[in-house]
């Protein structure tokens, strides 16, 4: 049997993620959260599956055994080492450092997260195109398109074939590689992502029903097309800073009124999150505004000043600003 870095390739529903920063962590640690809990229930019905509060409970989902990180340097991995969890319900991961193509050889899915300007470096590697053949690639990089991922690792497929003096010494063998986009978040670390998915035209029913399970795991999930992958990317992806922002404003000014920074950021949260559970249930926008803002109220002072303002222009042209940057980043490679 072959090992990569101490771990047996090619056990059954290996699940490699290239690249554990931020977002790669975020998913890493949302996902042993969702798998620790549902084999918790497996263990309290006596090894029966457990019941499952989605629509995957009866479908066959090829889940993940394991899981491969990979990062670049020590300092990364031994960061890595210590989040992990102890419970033991959680699946087992291996750090890996410096074995990205080993890592892929090992895998049976392919999460990858490096950063968009080092899409090149991290697959266009010799020999990752053919460790991703037959495999299922899921990227969540921003602004970088499939047909991009295809050319970065056709590019390094020839520099290898370049460096056998142009013979190829390992003809290919007609298996190719299913590429999705996912745009999670941040939130994944807390299972409340919301993620949009657009699949190559290659892609299984099976390989879109394990993202829909793996995504659903850390949130919710909305396929969509191509061409809406980078207004839906600053939507869902950038929008937690946004709003980051806006409830730092309401701190700031909170606290100017004599409130505690600490408090006031617990309050002010938990309006945003009820605000946002009710449109959820289908309260539109419009209609939690006008019956908070009742006649001559505070509230609607707030309004006016906000609109005084322009805070709906600054809000949505900083949308448009952000979709337009996400389209870009994919052609920053190194």
């Amino acid at each position: 049997m072959a090992f990569v870095n101490g771990v047996a390739a090619n056990s059954p529903n290996t699940f490699t993620i290239l690249g554990c920063g931020t977002l790669g962590s975020a998913i890493l640690f949302g996902l042993l959260a969702s798998s620790a809990e549902e084999r918790s229930k497996k263990v309290e019905k006596g090894g029966q599956e457990a019941d499952l509060p989605n629509r995957f409970e009866h479908e066959d989902i090829q889940k993940p055994s394991r899981i491969l990180a990979c990062v670049r340097t020590e300092q990364s991995a031994e960061r890595l080492r210590k989040q992990l969890p102890t419970s033991e319900h959680a699946l087992p991961v291996k750090v890996i450092r410096g074995d990205n193509v080993g890592a892929v050889q090992a895998a049976d899915t392919v999460l990858l997260g490096c950063q968009p300007q080092d899409l090149d470096c991290c697959i266009g590697a010799p020999g990752m195109e053919r460790a991703l053949r037959g495999k299922l690639l899921i990227s969540i990089l921003a602004g970088v398109t499939i047909p991009q991922i295809e050319q970065v690792l056709a590019r390094g497929e020839t520099r290898a074939t370049a460096k056998t003096n142009g013979h190829v010494t390992t003809p290919g063998d007609g298996r190719t590689t299913s590429i999705i986009r996912a745009m999670p978040n941040t939130a994944s670390f807390v299972r409340a992502s919301t993620t949009v998915i657009t699949a190559c035209s290659i892609a299984t029913p099976a390989n879109l029903r394990l993202v829909d399970w793996l995504f659903t795991s850390i949130g919710t999930v909305t396929h969509i097309t191509a061409a809406q992958f980078d207004a839906c990317t600053a939507l869902c992806g950038s929008t937690p800073a946004f709003f980051a922002l806006f409830i730092e404003s309401l701190l700031d000014g909170a606290v100017a009124l004599g409130l505690k920074r600490s408090e006031a950021q617990v309050m002010a949260a938990q309006t945003m999150k009820g605000a946002a559970t009710l449109m959820l249930a289908g309260e539109q926008p419009d209609a939690l505004k006008e019956k908070v803002a009742t006649p001559g109220g505070s509230t609607i002072q707030g309004l006016l000043e906000l609109e005084r303002k322009a805070l709906r222009g600054v809000v949505a042209d900083a949308l448009i600003r952000c979709t337009a940057a996400a389209s870009t980043l994919g052609s920053k490679q190194t």
